[in-house]
């Protein structure tokens, strides 16, 4: 989608108003130069002077309406940034997690500021490119008027000096794609710059070579395309402006040689031309900004995070009350970065129910967060399908399926206020469990906010969990949640809260390494490569609500 399509889709209304302004200036213009030349063809002084009204009224429409139309797009331009990065925001929320994973957070963020950036600065510029436009062609029909013949002639000049500008600029253009993918790479390493700074100071050796051999590269190249994309533009732009000076030069020492035309209208399309040098500067110096929109815009499309709006979702409901969650020959691929190898995990069939406690153990790379998202409903399986008490997940219905879990994954991530959970005595219950979890002299819930995250990953982990418990959902995740705990901790959590979540009719399903826990669960799933694997099950229960 283009971009003059997307700011069509989101705002008619102001893009239709720009538009309008900037043909009446256009056209405006064009009239200007119409009574110059008017003038300084005129027999006498006396004729030039009746045509002043008309100068000055023209004059005064061209300054109010670049006045009307700059401050049209000063509207504009806010409205749309503010709503470009909004939908960004929202697309990225509903876009399959799998997707935001393979792109990774340095293209995420990229596309967050360079892109959305790009676009934003583009949209100022669009009035004067329609501007520019107009101007041209009313400059056009105003030659046309003057001697069709003479435009013919003239327009086979133009074009030979567009087909000249064009050639280069294409290729300006595919090095603005170069130079796009070179900055998700410079925003890789700028990620590695900060998350590693730990490792990078303790180990210098380490530092020069990152520098040397990774950042430094990257930044010198995202610089020497930006230097070579915009030497062409500057060539291309200079070497149209020389070629509108040959275009006059055809006018009044070529056009003679061919043809019998008055000098009085030779002199007024050398006046058009030379009055259309600025309108034509204008649209070669805004290419570079039209292409770079365009490169961002195709970005975020490969992204699978195009702005256009999309189709609202049908959104089935899932009853909170039910009986069992199945998984009828789940099957997920993906690529695994350890051994660069894809990996399947799947078919996996199994039947989990309310009021038990579900441990999923298994070796390192066998699968269980992947199985945990796809249970979860955070990946949708590539074959077979989930099922609640036998009605099948897809994709009308998997946001609200979503809606039945509340998760503490090993990649958690933690947030200061309690997004959600607007619930009277929301600060009385948050009290009673940094009690239970021994944070309350260090945390607080105010207002819906937390005092301090800046705590240990473990202390963390907990106020995650506390999280998870104000959010009382029917079926609870926790994925090595007790992988960064004391021993004191782990009793706890093992022997005293999955048990109450259990009893309070919760599906419980936990990713363990602890073996000597593993007694408490009513069954116990294994992954071996992919593939789930008999275990003894551990007297199962099914709890009713």
């Amino acid at each position: 989608m283009s971009l003059l399509a997307l700011l069509f889709q989101k705002s008619k209304l102001p893009i239709i108003l720009a538009a309008l302004l900037g043909i009446l200036t256009g056209a405006c213009s064009a009239a200007l130069v119409a009574v110059m030349n008017q003038a300084l063809t005129s027999r006498t002084v006396a004729d030039a002077l009746t045509l002043m009204p008309a100068f000055l009224g023209f004059a005064v429409a061209v300054l109010v309406l670049r006045i009307v139309s700059q401050m049209q797009l000063s509207s504009m331009q806010q409205v749309a940034l503010l709503d470009l990065r909004l939908s960004l925001c929202r697309r990225m929320l509903e876009a399959p997690l799998s997707k935001l994973e393979s792109a990774g957070p340095h293209k995420l963020l990229a596309a967050l500021t360079e892109d959305i950036a790009v676009i934003n600065s583009t949209i100022s510029v669009i009035p004067g490119v329609i501007i520019c436009l107009a101007t041209l062609a009313g400059c056009l029909v105003y030659l046309a008027w003057l001697s069709g013949p003479l435009l013919m002639m003239i327009l086979a000049v133009i074009a030979v000096v567009m087909a000249s500008v064009a050639i280069p600029n294409r290729y300006a253009y595919s090095q603005f794609y170069k130079r796009r993918e070179s900055q998700d790479a410079l925003y890789s390493n700028f990620r590695t710059l900060i998350d590693g700074a730990k490792e990078l100071q303790l180990h210098h050796a380490r530092s020069e070579d990152f520098f040397n051999k990774e950042l430094k590269p990257t930044a010198e190249e995202v610089s020497r395309v930006s230097l070579t994309t915009n030497n062409l533009f500057i060539i291309t732009g200079s070497w149209g402006g020389f070629m509108v000076m040959a275009v006059i030069a055809v006018i009044l020492f070529g056009v003679p040689r061919f043809q019998t035309v008055e000098m009085s209208t030779l002199a007024a399309y050398a006046l058009v031309v030379l009055y259309l040098q600025q309108p034509l500067d204008g649209l070669m110096n805004q290419w570079p900004a039209l292409s770079r929109s365009h490169v961002a815009m195709k970005k975020l499309e490969k992204l699978g995070l195009s702005l256009a709006d999309p189709e609202p979702p049908a959104d089935g409901a899932v009853p909170t009350k039910f009986e069992r969650v199945e998984l009828v020959d789940i099957t997920h691929t993906y690529y695994r970065e350890q051994d660069g190898a894809t990996f399947t995990l799947g078919p996996i069939n199994t039947m989990m129910r309310r009021g038990e406690l579900v441990f999923l153990v298994g070796g390192n790379g066998s699968g269980k967060t992947t199985l945990a998202k796809l249970l979860t409903g955070l990946y949708s399986p590539e074959k077979g399908e989930l099922r609640v008490d036998g009605v099948p997940i897809t994709a009308a219905n998997r946001r609200s399926y979503r809606q039945l879990f509340s998760s503490v994954f090993f990649d958690f991530h933690l947030f200061e206020r309690m997004l959600g959970l607007d619930q009277p005595g929301l600060e009385e219950k948050a009290k009673g469990f940094l009690s239970r979890l021994q944070l309350q002299h260090k945390v607080r819930v105010e207002d819906g906010k937390l005092s301090t995250v800046s705590l240990s990953q473990g202390q963390r982990k907990r106020l995650a969990l506390l999280t998870s418990f104000l959010e009382d959902r029917p079926i609870y995740v926790f994925d090595e949640w007790a992988a960064d705990q004391d021993p004191l901790f782990r009793e706890l959590f093992y022997r005293e809260m999955l048990p109450a979540l259990k009893n309070q009719g919760k599906l419980v399903f936990v990713i363990s390494h602890d073996d000597r826990y593993f007694h408490l669960a009513d069954r116990l799933l294994k992954l071996e490569s992919g593939q789930l694997v008999s275990m003894p099950d551990t007297a199962p229960t099914a709890v009713s609500a």
